[in-house]
């Protein structure tokens, strides 16, 4: 504690200093120049300041003033390191300098300017060793050497950047002539061959065939060579391209809320329970009121009643929280009349706009009307639930366009998997798109269930590699790696956001398939830049596993149908009693209790705009896909899975018995396991008989199997 005071008050007297020292330097940035430009009406202690420094350095006394304006900026600026001794000599040494370039332009140039007594006498000195022109030419580099170290500037960060846009300008111009060379080769060799036609059909349709493939050839060198995604000036959506809020027109009527305190108060006292109302928070959806209740009252007491306060508030659904860092009990009610929240509004609020993470979310608002903004990156996964209609669809949409008005297509890419095909689909031309089983130019949104084990097996192969990379590169994060890759002017990595809109229907078709899979990538994708959203219709434990919940911190929870389900998705109730229509409770990770917030709604008009927006950028769709021969992902080779195969099959022989179980535990990972035992069944060594639940083993089919494999060894 002792430690902790003595560092606060320390900060409290650095804070306090660093604004004394800007009210002086301030204050002697006006004072100077007032002096220096007016010197007749300074008085005499303002003349013989004038003249002395007039007589010491020339007219380069007319920086001074911005000099002090310099100190003055960096002792108001919190973020500004001071550095007092080192910032004075420099100071000091500009004059200097800028005090013998005035007398090298007075003879070079014949100005009338003087350098004073410093300046006459190192422009001697100067001039001796260097010359005139030579000596000028030096004199200028210090000054702009000495004024960057003042200001300071990074003389060797200018020169690096100078020299990669001179390298980039280098290569567009080379790729432009790769262009016009290979354009007329093409159309050379075409002339050329078409000059040799002969009136036979068969040729002119192999010709034809010819000049096809040279075409299609083309157009690929065309597509990969034209456009570089680095050089793009791409612009991110306006904000007005969305809708003005309308909840900043609402009037709140405080009678209105006096009212209604005192109704919820005499409620409380007719079941003999004594209550202050200590404040009413008004929200665009809701309003709280914090109740201070009497010593020794329970708050089950005030829950237990829930539905008499119901009644008698005239609402439907009331959420009774406790607030234990205001010692006060909250009762949310619903307002007659509600607001709709729109995005723009939260978009253009400064935690928001001065937010740095390319995966800002900007949920929606507080229940006090406060916009609620978060970052993806640390949560790292958002598991999303409610019922039919409770703005499930809405919220993926919030976030979509969240990190579009944060990031460029080359910065993030969205993995969307639609299982009910409507709902994503407007995002399908977008450049943001990504599928690691496809080219950049041929992905596109997933609806088929059965595409998506093989899509999410190879971004574990992704996961991987870019694991090994990061290795290499001796970084931790996608984070370090990119601020590596931005001092070397190497390629960065992308971040991948996969969001699945219908987790049930998934985990209905394909559960085996994919569970291990989002395990394997809930676990370990956070540091390479893979971040998970999920959403479902169906909290159950069937959709929602343990394995699936503990990976995802963060939870998202609307209006559910019953407590269970709210126990499922956040652990507590309460989630059934939300109003629904964009009504949630957000459970940030790490946090005991969630927030209640109103959902932004955007409308499908807004989206399209700001999809029409982006395309009309033409931003190209590049992303290095994975190899051919790497596209199995974990599919194992031949000669591998006949291997496996004989393991099993001694296996059998030797435990006289099979399941998933005793794979799993001799050959390592489920999906390995599941592999092996569908691979059994499918060449007739094992088989499940109707009406059971055990597999049937042909074990004569077995050790002639063996048999066989063996006699092949051998020869």
């Amino acid at each position: 504690m002792k430690k902790n005071k003595k560092a606060n008050k320390r900060q409290y007297n650095i804070k306090k200093n660093r604004e004394t020292n800007a009210l002086f330097f301030g204050v002697m940035s006006f004072l100077s120049a007032y002096v220096f430009v007016v010197p007749d009406k300074s008085g005499i202690i303002g003349q013989v300041f004038s003249n002395t420094l007039f007589k010491i350095f020339g007219t380069a006394v007319y920086i001074l003033p911005f000099i002090f304006l310099w100190f003055f900026i960096i002792s108001f600026k919190q973020s500004i390191k001071i550095r007092g001794r080192a910032a004075f000599i420099q100071s000091i040494f500009c004059m200097l300098s800028v005090s013998v370039l005035l007398e090298f332009v007075r003879y070079i140039f014949k100005l009338e300017v003087a350098g004073g007594w410093l300046g006459v006498n190192l422009y001697s000195f100067f001039k001796k060793l260097f010359g005139s022109r030579l000596g000028f030419a030096v004199i200028v580099l210090v000054v702009l050497l000495s004024f960057a170290k003042f200001l300071r500037l990074s003389v060797f960060y200018f020169l690096c950047n100078f020299w990669n846009n001179l390298k980039v300008d280098m290569k567009r111009c080379e790729r432009k002539q790769n262009i016009d060379n290979i354009t007329n080769l093409f159309l050379n060799s075409s002339f050329n061959e078409g000059a040799n036609l002969t009136p036979n059909i068969v040729n002119n349709n192999e010709l034809k065939e010819k000049n096809k493939r040279k075409g299609v050839i083309f157009r690929e060198f065309i597509k990969q060579s034209a456009v570089d995604s680095k050089e793009f000036d791409y612009k991110l959506p306006p904000a007005d391209l969305l809708k003005n809020d309308n909840d900043s027109n609402s009037i709140i009527d405080e009678n209105e809320l006096l009212k209604r305190a005192e109704l919820l108060r005499t409620t409380l006292a007719d079941f003999d329970i004594v209550a202050e109302v200590k404040d009413i928070i008004p929200g665009p959806v809701i309003t709280r009121y914090d109740l201070v209740l009497a010593p020794g009252t329970k708050i089950q007491t005030v829950s237990n009643i829930i539905d008499n306060i119901s009644l008698t508030m005239r609402t439907a659904s009331i959420r009774i929280v406790s607030i234990p860092e205001k010692s006060v009990v909250g009762i949310e009610v619903p307002n007659h009349l509600s607001v709709i929240v729109g995005l723009r509004g939260i978009l253009e609020n400064d935690i928001f706009m001065n937010s740095h993470s390319l995966l800002s979310l900007a949920l929606g608002k507080t229940t006090d009307g406060m916009g609620y903004v978060t970052n993806l990156a640390s949560m790292p996964h958002l598991l999303i639930a409610g019922a039919t209609g409770s703005g499930k669809s809405v919220s993926i949409h919030t976030i979509i366009l969240s990190i579009l008005y944060k990031a460029r297509p080359d910065e993030v890419k969205f993995l969307l998997i639609d299982p009910k095909r409507v709902e994503m689909s407007i995002y399908g031309s977008i450049p943001h798109l990504y599928n690691p089983c496809t080219s950049a130019s041929d992905a596109d949104i997933i609806t088929n269930p059965k595409e998506v084990a093989n899509v999410l097996k190879n971004l574990v192969f992704v996961m991987e590699k870019r694991y090994e990379k990061f290795a290499k590169a001796m970084v931790r994060n996608i984070e370090d790696y990119n601020d590596k890759m931005l001092e070397i002017n190497g390629e960065k990595e992308f971040y991948i956001v996969v969001i699945i809109d219908e987790l049930a229907d998934l985990m209905l078709v394909v559960k085996k398939e994919i569970e291990n899979y989002i395990q394997r990538l809930a676990q370990m994708a956070r540091a390479v830049g893979i971040h998970l959203i999920f959403a479902t219709q169906r909290p159950s434990v069937n959709v929602i596993t343990g394995i699936i919940k503990a990976n995802f911190p963060a939870r998202l929870s609307f209006q559910t149908t019953s407590k269970i389900d709210s126990r499922v998705i956040l652990d507590m109730v309460g989630a059934e009693s939300l109003m629904g229509k964009g009504d949630m409770l957000f459970l940030p990770p790490g946090e005991a209790r969630p927030v209640r917030l109103q959902g932004a709604f955007v409308s499908l008009k807004e989206t399209e705009k700001i999809i029409s927006f982006i395309n009309e950028q033409k931003f190209p769709r590049i992303y290095k896909p994975l190899r051919i021969e790497e596209k199995c992902g974990f599919n194992l080779s031949k000669e591998k899975v006949t291997n496996d195969l004989i393991s099993a099959l001694k296996l059998i022989n030797e435990r006289r018995r099979i399941s998933q179980d005793l794979l799993k535990a001799n050959f390592g990972g489920s999906a390995k396991a599941t592999n092996i035992l569908s691979i059994l069944e499918t060449k007739g060594f094992i088989s499940k008989p109707e009406g059971t639940n055990k597999w049937r083993i042909d074990f004569d089919k077995i050790t002639q199997y063996l048999n066989n494999m063996e006699s092949k060894i051998e020869k």
